[in-house]
């Protein structure tokens, strides 16, 4: 099976429940394109095996917790027998991007995951989530929640948004596409500033926020609105709101990572300088060519239409220090076509001439959801370097 990450605009950090990983809020996300960002799984059962056995990007790695609850549930559902579902499996994980650097790699991943074991279990078929009628993916949404909240979302193609529910079983905290990808041509612009582990894991911090934060209430009181505001957006294919509405809500969520006690702080300095650059780029033009959010992590994602894709890379250009630039351009990068008056440093301070680096521009289109791939892809991409 293969799985793109998703990336959250409106954001869920605190859960009601964190043994079913129930949210306190609705979120809502765009799954990014898998032939840039992703997450390839392979999944075997033998009567032979002694115990279940994860492997990530060639090393073994624990069996927590919650990949246990991800197998129990599909060991339940299996359709292939239960001599099948009795014996111990092996699941090797490879992502083609950094993990556990705020790129949201467990998004992609357990998804990957219960996708994989679910087609080894018959549950799924040939097509992975497509494969599936409604009912069986609104449940494997919640098989996949239990691996890692943001796993579910994954599951669909475009735009996704995950039910926080209301039952204290969890059974109504389900994903679902709010949007195909074909619905709004958008492009994801990932600015990977750091691909080293994040400094604070989501799940330890978000439990930290609940229990200590005391802007966390004023966040939620206005996701409601929020959320509406998004759900529009997208459905009037609304650049300006929807970058808006992102933007907020990635400030307010680092807002409340930092009333955290003791604070949890995930931007850096080169992550400031992004977030000053877009409303720099956007006011010197007059619209709004970019909006950002940035997760549990110091990378910086920017959102942009595809016709304003060379605009923004040139001027990312002009005032970053970058590595590489993955992905399409559209037209090429023009510096030529930056304003005139922007003066474009990438330090975050009016006259610096310091700029910031970014190690990698990765231009992502929206993708698919989670499916299954050949069994000789599969192998092709472990074998890749």
């Amino acid at each position: 099976a293969a799985a793109a990450p998703n990336l959250a605009l409106i954001k869920y950090w605190g859960k009601r429940d964190s043994r079913l990983v129930l949210p306190l809020n609705n979120s809502i996300s765009v799954t990014l394109d898998d032939q840039l960002m992703r997450t390839v799984t392979m999944a075997t059962a033998s009567p032979e095996f002694a115990e279940d056995f994860v492997e990530l990007n060639g090393k073994p790695v624990e069996v927590t917790d919650r990949m246990r609850a991800v197998l129990q549930s599909l060991r339940q559902r299996c359709q292939r027998g239960q001599d099948l579902a009795s014996w111990k499996v092996r699941v090797a994980t490879r992502n083609s991007f950094p993990t556990a650097a705020g790129l949201a790699s467990s998004s992609s991943g357990l998804c990957a995951f219960a996708v994989a074991v679910a087609r080894l279990y018959g549950i799924v078929g040939d097509g992975g989530s497509d494969s599936c009628d409604a009912d069986t993916l609104r449940w494997l949404s919640t098989v996949a929640r239990l691996g890692s909240g943001s796993a579910c979302r994954s599951l669909f193609a475009g735009f996704a948004e995950w039910s926080a529910g209301q039952r204290p079983d969890g059974v109504d905290s389900t994903a679902s596409q709010l949007a195909s990808a074909g619905h709004w041509d958008l492009r994801v612009l990932v600015c990977v500033v750091g691909a080293g582990a994040k400094s604070a894991p989501s799940t330890q911090a978000m439990a930290r926020t609940v229990a200590t934060s005391s802007l966390l209430p004023a966040r939620l009181s206005c996701l409601p609105d929020r959320l509406a505001a998004v759900r529009e957006a997208v459905a009037g294919r609304d650049f300006a709101s929807l970058a808006e509405m992102s933007m907020r809500d990635s400030n307010c969520l680092h807002a409340v990572c930092a009333d955290t006690y003791p604070p949890v702080h995930y931007l850096t300095d080169a992550s400031r300088a992004i977030i000053d650059f877009v409303h720099r780029l956007n006011e010197a033009s007059g619209r709004v060519v970019l909006g950002y959010t940035a997760d549990a992590g110091p990378n910086v994602c920017l959102l942009a239409q595809p016709a304003d894709v060379h605009l923004a890379a040139g001027c990312l250009q002009r005032a970053f220090d970058i590595g590489q630039v993955v992905g399409d351009l559209g037209e090429a990068a023009d510096n030529s076509k930056v304003p005139s008056d922007w003066a474009g440093d990438g330090s975050g301070g009016e006259g610096a001439t310091a700029r910031h680096r970014i190690e990698s521009l990765l231009i992502c289109r929206l993708g698919r959801g989670a499916l299954d791939i050949p069994q000789a892809e599969a192998a092709a991409w472990f074998d890749s370097d």
